[in-house]
């Protein structure tokens, strides 16, 4: 079932009982085509080979039935200028939050694809359980403040630490197929938090689109991020500590961010982005970019982006990273 069609099927009686409350309308499909002059919009040639099923967190045909139909696995990775992360590229998507001490706490899904190094796995916050909880996944993490290990229970996610089973872990980090292994067996796939091109030439928006090869998120007092388009591959590149990480799509939501007092188990202060609300977005995915809008009016319910037209962007098919920055950020495309 496409994101669309579990739209229909499972939001669309909530925003009827919303309307009283303002809730916005289901946002429309664009149904722009975008070709190179002189050619004529790409067609897809009939097959008797049997196809497998799209994944819905990346609208890529999954390997096997069995892919398709798993759980999902979310690990909260830390990573600093030093750190040179692990597993990153296999994530089907990546939430990004600016951390303390120019760093960033990240969010990895994985469900379409293996990792066999994963981490640097650190602490369970905020940010993990409202971006990813409407997807049901299996956590693995190493614990956290009091007040964060309340919210990650009242969530009712499972997860595991290594505290749990040490064997899950290797030091900092695990594995997709050790995350798999603890995993309850008759957990359901996620839901598509994306609504992906179905058909060649499918335009990422429907309106005020550009052509864009950087990205680039400058935030006050740390280093920008800057996102480059590669041709050659159809992905967008950055460097994250000291890996290089590609993605198909690229998407820049602008949100609040609050300072939270933690005190135990140590006192401290850590940023965290308001995941719930609406606010400004930038996407980019192929050689492209569009301002639009997201909305995601609660924890069990997907983040709508839209273009200028209220209608759904559709980035191409393939794992996509969701930038949080705050109101304080510079954001441009080139």
């Amino acid at each position: 079932m496409s994101r669309r069609q579990i739209l229909r099927a499972v939001v669309g009686p909530l925003m009827v009982a919303c309307l009283v409350t303002a809730c916005q309308p289901e946002p429309k499909r664009s149904g722009v085509q975008v070709v190179e002059p002189g050619t004529a919009p790409a067609t897809t040639a009939a097959s008797t080979a049997p196809s497998q099923p799209p994944a819905p967190l990346t609208g890529v045909p999954a390997g096997t039935p069995a892919v398709a139909t798993r759980p999902a696995l979310a690990v909260p990775v830390r990573v600093s200028p030093s750190t040179t992360p692990a597993g990153l590229d296999a994530a089907d998507v990546v939430y990004a939050e600016f951390a303390e001490s120019d760093s960033l706490h990240l969010t990895a899904v994985f469900h379409s694809r293996e990792a066999a190094k994963v981490g640097p796995v650190t602490e369970i916050r905020p940010v993990d359980i409202r971006s990813v909880a409407v997807l049901r996944p299996f956590v693995g993490y190493t614990g956290g403040p009091t007040g964060f290990l309340a919210q990650f229970k009242d969530s009712k996610l499972g997860g595991i630490t290594p505290d749990d089973d040490d064997k899950a872990f290797s030091g900092d980090y695990t594995s997709t197929a050790a995350l798999w292994r603890a995993a309850p067996k008759a957990a359901a796939p996620p839901t598509p938090v994306l609504d992906y091109a179905t058909t060649p030439g499918d335009a990422l928006a429907g309106r005020d689109l550009a052509p864009a090869r950087q990205l680039t998120v400058s935030v006050p007092g740390g280093p920008p991020m800057v996102w480059r388009y590669d041709a050659a591959k159809s992905v967008w590149t950055t460097r994250v500590g000291k890996a290089t990480v590609a993605a198909t799509s690229v998407v820049v939501l602008t949100t609040e961010y609050r300072t939270l007092d933690v005190r135990k188990p140590s006192p401290r202060s850590l940023p965290s982005a308001k995941v719930f609300g609406q606010g400004a977005a930038i996407a980019v995915s192929g050689p492209s970019g569009a301002k639009g809008t997201w909305r995601k009016p609660g924890q069990d319910l997907v983040c709508n982006v839209v273009d200028a037209d209220g209608g759904l962007m559709h980035p191409q098919p393939g794992n996509a990273w969701v930038v949080y920055v705050s109101s304080t950020a510079k954001v441009t495309l080139g």
